[in-house]
């Protein structure tokens, strides 16, 4: 990531880690590892970074609420979203009664899967996020992969997007709204 962002920054690599390694301590960037259990030869092991203060990560594209629901910007809408779920995970983390890890998932066939929380000692939840109101199949193939490879230790995958229902798509595959994070949160008493 450091050298990606030299290179199109033209600013030194070993100054812009620092700028990195700054930010994640005062808690304006969290990176998320990638899950790598050697299910594949082909597994992508970069890490992803994002701003866990939506409103700051608003701010700092200067894109209008308006802007970000038109069609062309739908794309950036659906990465805010995923952030917005990947930090609302990590703060639950830190009161949850459950241990559990928050990973991303990618191979360089193009499997991607946006959070895979690794539930210390149970096993392995699959999060898809779509800025979308409604569900399709196709939303739910990484899912369906995963789940076919991790066997029993894959416990449920799950399709969050801006709808206000949910459904059962498949075996241990659901699709929810993202308001389920708080009422179905992990280690809720």
């Amino acid at each position: 990531m450091p050298a990606r962002l030299s290179r199109d920054t033209g600013i030194p690599a070993g100054t812009v880690t620092g700028y990195l390694d700054l930010w994640q301590s005062v808690g304006l960037l969290t990176i998320v590892p990638p899950w790598t259990p050697n299910l594949t030869k082909r597994e992508a092991g970069r890490s992803k970074a994002f701003l866990p203060d939506s409103g700051l990560a608003l701010r700092a594209t200067r894109m209008t609420a308006a802007q970000l629901l038109t069609t062309e910007n739908l794309e950036a809408f659906g990465s805010f979203l995923e952030a917005f779920v990947a930090a609302e995970l990590l703060r639950q983390r830190t009161w949850s009664a459950v241990d559990f890890e928050l990973f991303h998932y990618r191979d360089r066939d193009g499997m991607e899967v946006d959070l895979i929380i690794e539930v210390a000692g149970s096993g392995i939840l699959a999060v898809e996020v779509k800025a979308s109101t409604s569900f399709r199949g196709d939303q739910f193939n990484s899912l369906r992969k995963l789940r076919d490879r991790l066997g029993n230790r894959f416990l449920a995958g799950f399709v969050l997007n801006t709808g206000k229902t949910g459904y059962r798509y498949a075996d241990r595959l659901y699709g929810l709204p993202i308001c389920a994070l708080w009422e179905f949160s992990l280690g809720q008493a």
